[in-house]
């Protein structure tokens, strides 16, 4: 890797020193300094680094048994469902850097006219980022293969809700029924124990017994219902977008409530989910450009690339950490320009870094 990046640099240093004294084939200027109605160029940007958060979430929906008037009459049970709502439980967190366009690096290329210009080549994304550039004979290379970007989104998996069966007798008052289903359950019970005890015989093959307990394990759950209600989860995957920001290393992205579940921004309730990203420094050592001049200056024959910097990324929810990783985060790296004269590059576009340099 230091050889590459040594080449790389000589390489660089090489393509200023023998094209210093040739004319301007192009300019390249900050966004916001480009003149209105200036027509005679196009735009490019880098591409930033947004973390996309996948929140996995169980909402269990809470519905009252039809007998639960009854529940403490037959049951020893301090889980009865006293009334209709819905539960939250944060169940896990998945983090996917996306690449995007950066508004902080978008700029403009003015192209020369007239006699002695060279052919200039600009190869950009049909979201702007930049993919390849070229000056002189090397730019007539044959344009990269259109990426074609994947639909990105995630699915939501749930059981299925099913009603309260109709298990009793019907033209019984509530307490009859609220008996019955309390005498359904202690021989479910009994049968059940029965069939591990070996008392049944049909039962020896594994399989079947594993079927016959399956059968009783679910009648008695369905009568107990009954008088206890049901707890019904459905897993969803609800996703937050944040841009990690060099001067705001700790953002507050979302809140987590166990009875609103996730709420995005700052205004609703329950525990505050952060984003802490701190940079490990691994492009410190560059004298890159500050940002403000970057954005106040105009560059001839030069192009702006990113060397992307490694964070370490903790998303936190309260006060319990969630999840922590360390990922590539674009904007918080290096930003940097390469001379192009009678030179072909070509730029990660997940990174804006260069991964390919020509000279003729």
């Amino acid at each position: 890797m230091k050889r590459f990046v040594t080449t790389f640099m000589f390489a660089l240093l090489a393509i200023t020193f023998f094209g210093g004294q040739l004319k301007a084939q192009f300019t390249t200027t900050f966004a916001k300094n480009v003149t209105p109605g200036q027509q005679n160029g196009i735009y490019y940007s880098l591409p930033q680094t947004m973390l996309r958060l996948d929140f996995i979430i169980d909402e269990i929906q809470l519905e009252k048994g039809p007998l639960s008037d009854y529940a403490s009459s037959y049951l020893d049970m301090a889980d009865v469902v006293e009334y209709e709502t819905t539960e939250y439980k944060l169940v896990d967190v998945e983090m996917t850097p996306v690449a995007s366009p950066d508004p902080n690096a978008l700029f403009f290329v003015s192209l020369a006219t007239g006699r002695g210009s060279g052919k200039v080549q600009f190869d950009v994304m049909p979201n702007g980022v930049i993919r390849s550039a070229g000056v002189g004979v090397v730019a007539e290379k044959e344009s990269l293969t259109p990426i074609t970007e994947e639909p990105q989104g995630v699915c939501a998996k749930s059981e299925p809700n099913y009603d309260f069966i109709n298990l009793l007798s019907a033209g019984k008052s509530n307490a009859q029924l609220a008996k019955e289903a309390a005498d359904q359950i202690t021989e479910l019970r009994k049968a059940k124990f029965y069939l591990i005890s070996g008392d049944v015989s049909m039962a020896s093959d594994p399989v079947t017994f594993n079927a016959m307990y399956q059968k009783l394990d679910e009648l008695e759950k369905e009568y107990t219902s009954l008088l206890i209600g049901k707890r019904v989860a459905k897993r969803v995957v609800k996703s937050v977008y944040v841009i990690p920001n060099k001067e705001v290393p700790t953002q507050t992205v979302a809140k987590f409530s166990e009875t609103e579940g996730l709420t995005v921004g700052t205004a609703g309730t329950g525990s505050m989910i952060t984003v802490q990203t701190l940079s490990l420094n691994t492009t410190e050592a560059i004298n890159a450009p500050s940002q403000s001049a970057v954005e106040s200056m105009s560059y001839e024959n030069k192009v702006f690339y990113r060397l992307p910097e490694t964070a370490q990324v903790k998303v936190t929810c309260g006060n319990k950490t969630v999840l922590e990783d360390r990922v590539t985060v674009n904007q918080l790296g290096a930003l940097l320009m390469a001379p192009l004269t009678n030179t072909y590059l070509e730029f990660d576009t997940e990174t804006g870094q260069i991964i390919n340099l020509q000279m003729q």
